[in-house]
């Protein structure tokens, strides 16, 4: 369990929770000693990743041969608690979600020019889209360049932002440095749509047009929750880890943007332009993974 949960996607990989087992009770809380005051400021993006985390801890319960009962937690601390009460074999679903795991990466490169085929993109969508989380497909080359727009003025805001741009250094690892927590310097995306999801100081930015095109070919889901933020941020969480998990089962690659969502302009402006049922949480994109630019010989 210790090990599922460890792999589960964190904003800046500051891994935000502690997980205590007690009998049949899987506890997972929330850590909140490493704050980012730039990036996170009201702590959504932590919330989400305990969310990711949850799924990944009772996909592991389920593994071992158990019932997965759910429990919200009974403190803003406490996420949830997983019960396994009751012996019962996991589905072959269940099983797939499992080994992705181990195997789910941050693709932030661009992808290759092969479309997802519509059955894969609904089953994509309906795996993100469980209540109150809302799963909607960026579709046709005027919605890709409302979002681009959105997207472009984020990123010239946190490029020339100081303080998070410092925040970012301090939570980026190194070329040639190790490291359990924290963002390796070459997992950060400079080229295509990524290039705008977590901005350096260094970033390229593209206009807006080229950034359109980019997401007009690729395939980018919006999810949005309303309601209660505390509740609706672990759900998004929930629901990007299993869509996510089903892409790596899949052979797609995948990443995800929160960053932009942060200013309230850019939500505001989303959720009106790209007629959103609630708050934007998470921008994911999914596709084909590019060959490798060096392949081994």
């Amino acid at each position: 369990m210790q090990r599922a949960v460890r792999c589960a996607p964190s904003v800046h990989n500051t891994r935000p929770w502690s997980l205590e087992v007690h009998g049949h009770r899987a506890v997972l809380s929330r850590r909140t000693d490493q704050q980012l005051d730039r990036h996170d400021i009201t702590g959504r993006d932590q919330l989400i990743s305990c969310g990711a985390a949850l799924t990944n801890l009772e996909l592991a319960v389920r593994e071992i041969g158990w019932a997965a009962t759910a429990e919200p937690g009974d403190s803003p601390e406490v996420i949830g608690v997983i019960r396994g009460d009751d012996r019962a074999e996991p589905t072959d679903l269940e099983r797939a979600r499992y080994a992705a795991i181990a195997r789910r990466t941050s693709d932030r490169r661009p992808f290759a020019p092969q479309p997802l085929t519509e059955e894969v993109r609904a089953h994509l969508r309906d795996a993100a889209g469980v209540p109150p989380v809302h799963a909607q497909w960026v579709h046709g080359q005027q919605k890709a360049l409302l979002l681009a727009r959105s997207l472009h003025f984020a990123a010239r805001a946190y490029h020339d932002d100081r303080e998070y741009q410092r925040e970012l250094a301090m939570w980026t690892v190194a070329p040639g440095m190790t490291g359990d927590l924290g963002l390796r310097h070459e997992a950060l995306g400079a080229r295509g749509v990524p290039a705008v999801g977590l901005v350096t100081s260094t970033t390229h930015l593209p206009d807006e047009s080229r950034l359109a095109s980019w997401i007009a070919a690729e395939s980018v889901l919006v999810l949005s929750a309303p309601g209660d933020r505390h509740r609706a941020a672990v759900r998004t969480g929930q629901a990007m880890q299993t869509a996510w998990l089903d892409a790596t089962s899949a052979g797609l690659a995948a990443s995800v943007m929160t960053q932009p969502l942060h200013l309230p302009e850019v939500a505001h402006a989303l959720r009106r332009q790209l007629e959103l049922s609630g708050e934007p949480m998470v921008i994911m994109r999914f596709g084909h993974p590019a060959e490798p630019e060096d392949p081994p010989d």
